[in-house]
């Protein structure tokens, strides 16, 4: 007898090019195929007419409490988002990532981290800055953690501001960068208000490297001066850079990513650098369900849209087969959405900003189910 049976809904995998009508079974906590369920026995059936069916969404990009005074309640927004697996994008350094292992381990979402390359992470946030001092770096006790613990942590992460770096310019950037290749990990970037010329910053990223905050609009962009994508972009991810889209409150501008999506210059990740400042927050990120709306309001194609939290996270963090799929054997992660139509309002900043720029949609993905090993997390009360 199978787990559970998710009938009748519009299955989109991007892993396994799937779109269409169909059933997907799960038993012992692993998915056991997608196809025709319809009469088969389980303990527990969902009819899903008129919705999409996805693999268990993957924020690549957040920052969960306790990891982080700012963080989010991890499981209750992630859940009720359609969220399976989150990626902690630097809350912690080397000093406090080990703290926090029982929380990661116990928790029934999949959690994963970036390691910040402050030793203290983001943990005098908000009162004070993180310190980017490579004089302050610990690669000891960085390369220790990796070697103990590389299934758990991504890469390095580094904020590379100007009003967190300083007078220290990009030398921060090229230390950490310098330190993750003798380690063999992925930088994550945060460029917001870079303090030099995005292409600089984009010639020291390696293959697998991310630049996250890829449309905002604070400093030098990814746009030229004739507002087109910059050749540093494009060469960037020729050699296979990552983009990601990770919005939060401020990191985000229509005046950069309309034209750059215009130009097919699509994210690789779709994520949501969500705090406690930022979650629910209208008409921001709110939600990773709510920036797949906000993106394919942008124009970003239907599968591209889900690829990028699905299948292409899934595959930088060498989980591939495993989440952000339907393939037989993987993890039962599921996620449900009724499509609204109806004018939405999704803006750049919030409404107290008296900057925010605002742009009408048409469409809403609403989560009603979420399902992790099988089991379910959340479900609306109406579905």
């Amino acid at each position: 007898m199978y787990q559970l049976i998710v009938k009748n809904g519009t299955i989109l995998d991007p892993e396994n090019h799937i779109f269409q009508k169909a059933d997907v079974a799960v038993v012992d906590g692993k998915v056991a195929g997608v196809g025709q369920y319809q009469d088969e026995p389980a303990i527990m059936v969902v009819d899903a007419a008129q919705c999409l069916v996805t693999p268990g969404l993957i924020d690549h990009h957040a920052h969960l409490y306790p990891l982080a005074n700012i963080g989010i309640p991890a499981e209750a927004v992630c859940f009720s988002s359609g969220v399976t697996t989150a990626v902690d994008a630097g809350s912690t350094g080397c000093r406090t990532f080990r703290e926090y292992l029982p929380f990661i381990d116990h928790s029934k979402l999949t959690i994963r981290a970036y390691l910040n390359v402050c030793s203290t992470g983001l943990s005098s946030l908000p009162q004070k800055m993180e310190e980017v001092s490579p004089e302050s770096y610990d690669p000891h006790a960085i390369a220790e953690l990796f070697a103990q613990y590389g299934s758990r942590l991504e890469g390095l992460k580094l904020r590379t501001s100007r009003e967190i770096v300083g007078e220290l310019g990009y030398q921060p950037l090229r230390e950490t960068v310098n330190l993750a290749e003798h380690l063999g990990v992925p930088v994550m970037v945060h460029c917001t208000n870079p303090p030099g010329k995005m292409d600089e910053l984009l010639g020291y990223l390696r293959k697998g490297d991310v630049l996250t905050h890829m449309y905002m609009n604070k400093g030098d962009t990814i746009l030229d001066q004739s507002g087109a994508v910059s050749q540093a972009a494009w060469k960037a991810r020729e050699r296979g850079v990552l983009f990601e889209a990770a919005d939060a409150r401020a990191h985000f501008s229509f005046a950069v990513s309309e034209p750059a999506i215009a130009q097919q210059f699509y994210p690789d990740f779709i994520a949501t650098d969500l705090t406690k400042y930022s979650m629910n927050l209208r008409p921001t990120a709110f939600s990773l369900s709510n920036q797949l709306a906000k993106y394919f309001m942008l124009g970003v194609p239907m599968e591209q849209l889900f690829a990028a939290c699905t299948s292409e996270p899934a595959r930088h963090m060498r989980l591939q087969g495993k989440i952000g799929c339907l393939s037989p054997a993987s993890n039962g992660d599921i996620a449900v959405f009724q499509q609204i139509s109806g004018e939405v309002e999704f803006g750049d900043r919030p409404y107290s900003d008296p900057t925010c720029q605002l742009r009408k949609g048409t469409a809403l993905f609403r989560p009603v189910l979420t399902v992790k090993n099988g089991e379910v997390v959340y479900r609306d009360i109406s579905f």
